[in-house]
């Protein structure tokens, strides 16, 4: 597979800061793995990750949301775009090579059948990459921090259950305990490891009330930005300084945010 490179820069004109620099350490870290044909995206949305992490079309992405797969057509980076849940998917046993899903398995209550799913759907020797939340992903927030400094722990805790309500976090586990949910399900693990450290978890959640406008216009265009180049141009010099604060963020001893590569054997 072919990757893009300049993944921030792109990334800061088609998306909400907050999001784009998450997705930034993703690419990177996905970028230096191996991806053979066929490929599956589950939870592909509206296609925009796949656009800014591959320079050539993958094979399939799945969505249960037919609006996310709508905006997909007009990113043109799949070849096939199916609208369906991750638990249930048209296509053979052992048919993709690679099969990947960035910070979606989070958000599925019922994580198990999808992890069936891709199992059963992974070719042997092929890899399944998730990107998923650690268990320190909601102790990285400003709330949580600004309470529990000031030693309202009680406070912290329910701010913390309401910051995982919000986003719909259903699962949140250490990098140990995200390697048994994958043996569970029948893959081994190939390698793992913890990225975004707490500086930049907190550098996004302070970005994230930003978001507003693009927000408004994802509603109502169904896309982030309108004028990417302008965008990109307005914004050089947040680029810069978002390009010092992401430097080496894709591994770290204890982010707030995982990495696990797994195979089925």
């Amino acid at each position: 597979m072919k990757f893009n490179q300049e993944f921030l820069r792109q990334y800061m004109g088609v998306a909400p800061l907050a999001l784009a620099f998450e997705r930034v350490m993703e690419c990177r870290i996905l970028s230096s793995m191996p991806f053979d044909r066929p490929i599956l995206d589950i939870g592909c949305g509206e296609g925009l990750f796949a656009k800014m992490l591959f320079a050539e079309k993958i094979d399939t992405g799945i969505d249960p949301n037919p609006r996310e797969i709508e905006r997909s057509r007009e990113w043109d980076a799949y070849t096939e775009l199916i609208v369906c849940k991750g638990d249930a998917i048209a296509k053979p046993d052992g048919h993709f090579q690679t099969i990947f899903s960035n910070s979606v398995v989070e958000h599925i209550p019922e994580l198990e059948p999808v992890l069936r799913e891709a199992h059963r759907l992974l070719a042997k020797g092929g890899r399944l990459y998730l990107t998923v939340p650690s268990a320190k992903f909601d102790q990285y927030t400003l709330g949580n921090e600004i309470l529990s400094t000031l030693g309202l722990k009680s406070l912290a805790a329910r701010f913390r259950n309401f910051y995982n309500r919000f986003w719909r976090h259903y699962h949140y586990h250490s990098r140990k305990d995200w390697e048994t949910i994958a043996h569970q399900a029948g893959f081994e693990v190939v390698t793992s490891r913890t990225y975004a450290p707490k500086s930049v978890c907190l550098f996004n959640d302070i970005l994230v009330p930003f978001s507003a406008l693009e927000l408004l216009t994802k509603r109502l265009f169904n896309r982030w930005t309108l004028f990417p180049g302008v965008r990109r141009v307005v914004l050089f010099p947040v680029y810069l300084l978002a390009r010092a604060i992401l430097r080496d963020a894709e591994e770290t001893t204890d982010g707030g945010l995982v990495f696990i590569a797994l195979t089925k054997k």
